[in-house]
């Protein structure tokens, strides 16, 4: 059924602030509604943004947004996995998408964001939400029948009227920190270096395009990912105190000491090149007090960002892009935009935010890592950690108690020791060649 028209005293059912994917998703699904829509982006597109590494289950959403199959002639770089590795190199645990349970498709991409962000957006404008590049948010005002929202732009200063507003402006926030708090998480203040790389050793067949994640002895982790046939992604992930200590350090310094200071990440950069400036972001992971209050809605980093170990930032800002969309467009046709409308909402990106946090705060303590590291766990725990690594946000009840059962696990060898030390392992191991293609039976 078509949606009711704009009425006259305004210019927009809906105005999205930021075309990133969360934003450009909740255009997509509400122009798919039938609903009037206007995308502001400060940015022009393309333009550079990390967050490369995509999970399984992001393909669901391609799905629902109709850009799966733009997305796979992307030429992106095909991922159906990811290697985590102890610092010195000598233990690695693979994570096989194939084993995930309930995962239906096991490959998913490592994008350029810059390509795909813009992909995404395109794809809104012609599912025929107006979008605006190179277009600031200035100023949000609420009135009681509607939101006015004055943007620049090429052609000058300009004020638009809509029924309710999204922000999905980034970790910028330009509703957000204005009309919530922005919470910060005290168990996850770390920071972030990352450059690209050439020349860097993949490894051969399916697993080329895995991404490589180095556990470091300071509760820190590099990641590598192969985002096309020459260039790597490399960043290193370092708690905020740990950065802070290092005072006087360029950026480009910092790195390559990190570089230096875990043995398997300086075998795999060995001979490699780096070909872009060293970049740094800070403040990694928040969440919203409130995801929505009358007229307005926030989604993608806007509204919560959680510490990238599992690759999960996409997904959590596309999904939330469409749960946007529709809850919405279901406010729109009831003629009531107030923040209890919203509410179901709010539930569902807070539960599925607080649900991957769990095993991304958990990778950070000792316990979780030498349960994590073992290969062989049973009563199919290992699958159903997998299928969470996959991004699986609504596991089944069996998936569930055997993440339970995971957790207990790490519960009682946080108390008496049931398994080796990460450390005890890397000593005893026999170390890989780190810096040569390896082989598996997955290729």
């Amino acid at each position: 059924m078509a949606a009711s028209p704009v009425p006259p005293t305004r210019d927009f059912d809906v105005v999205v602030i930021g075309g990133g994917p969360a934003g450009a998703s909740t255009a997509i699904r509400l122009a798919r509604h039938g609903r009037s829509v206007l995308v502001l982006e400060r940015d022009v597109f393309p333009r550079f943004h990390i967050g490369e590494s995509q999970v399984p289950w992001t393909d669901e959403v391609f799905q629902e947004l109709g850009i799966d199959g733009l997305v796979a002639q992307g030429g992106f770089v095909e991922k159906w996995g990811a290697s985590f590795t102890s610092s010195d190199g000598s233990v690695e645990k693979y994570a096989d998408f194939a084993s995930a349970v309930e995962t239906p498709r096991p490959q998913t991409y490592q994008v350029t964001r810059a390509e795909f962000d813009q992909l995404v957006l395109q794809h809104a404008e012609r599912s025929g939400a107006t979008v605006l590049q190179d277009t600031p948010c200035l100023d949000v005002t609420f009135a009681p029948d509607h939101v006015a929202v004055r943007h620049g732009g090429p052609g000058g200063e300009r004020t638009v009227r809509a029924a309710a507003v999204v922000d999905a402006s980034g970790r910028v926030g330009v509703l957000a920190r204005r009309l919530t708090e922005r919470r910060y998480d005290a168990l996850l203040k770390n920071v972030a270096l990352h450059a690209w790389y050439e020349d860097v050793p993949r490894r051969t067949g399916r697993r080329a395009g895995d991404i490589r994640m180095i556990t470091r002895t300071d509760r820190g982790w590099f990641w590598l990912i192969p985002v096309s046939d020459e260039i790597t992604s490399v960043g290193v992930v370092l708690p905020k105190d740990v950065h802070a200590a290092r005072t006087g350090a360029s950026l480009d310094e910092a790195l390559e000491r990190c570089v230096r200071e875990t043995p398997a990440a300086t075998a795999l950069l060995a001979s490699a090149r780096r070909v872009s400036e060293v970049r740094f972001d800070a403040d990694y992971s928040y969440e919203s007090r409130d995801y929505a209050g009358d007229r307005w809605l926030v989604a993608g980093d806007a509204a919560a960002f959680l510490d990238p170990i599992f690759s999960t930032g996409v997904l959590l800002a596309m999904q939330a892009g469409i749960d946007a969309g529709d809850a919405l467009h279901a406010a729109l046709a009831a003629g009531d935009v107030s923040r209890a409308r919203f509410a179901g909402f709010e539930k569902l990106v807070e539960r599925r935010y607080r649900y991957f946090r769990r095993f991304a705060t958990g990778f950070y303590d000792p316990a979780f890592r030498d349960i994590f590291f073992q290969s062989d766990t049973p009563l199919g725990i290992r699958e159903a950690v997998l299928s969470v690594l996959a991004g699986n946000w609504r596991p089944s009840l069996t998936t569930r108690l055997r993440l339970m059962a995971f957790f207990a696990v790490i519960a009682v060898h946080r108390r008496v020791p049931i398994a080796p030390r990460l450390g005890d392992l890397a000593a005893t191991a026999a170390a890989p060649s780190l810096a040569s293609p390896a082989t598996s039976p997955a290729d």
